[in-house]
């Protein structure tokens, strides 16, 4: 019989995996799952690059120009301190996502 405490921390591990989804798509970088995040959440109030969306909000692109990587991050992980943007419940990895994909709009 397995010892229970490493069974207990296999299961753990991979229902961890199993909750990070698509972020863990094999093959894809951190930019490329960031913008998948974005298409999801963002792409209705912001234009992100990939497709046109309603004003709401500043354009992923003027965003990479005006913003460091640190306010961005900031910014995503405290949404509802800031202005009319809704309290999304982003993951620490989806925030380090979206900010390198953001990055990739920089010019």
């Amino acid at each position: 019989m397995p010892n229970s405490r490493i069974l207990s921390g296999t299961l753990v591990a991979a229902g961890l995996a199993l909750a990070a989804g698509p972020a863990l798509a094999e093959g894809e970088t951190p930019a490329e799952r960031g913008r998948e995040v974005v298409a999801q959440w963002c792409s209705d109030c912001h234009a992100t690059g990939d497709r046109r969306a309603a004003d709401v909000g500043p354009t992923f692109a003027d965003i990479a120009r005006r913003r460091s990587p640190d306010y961005i991050e900031g910014f995503l992980a405290n949404p509802h301190v800031r202005g009319t943007m809704p309290p999304f419940d982003l993951s620490r990895v989806h925030i380090e996502e979206i900010v390198a994909y953001i990055e990739t709009l920089k010019k």
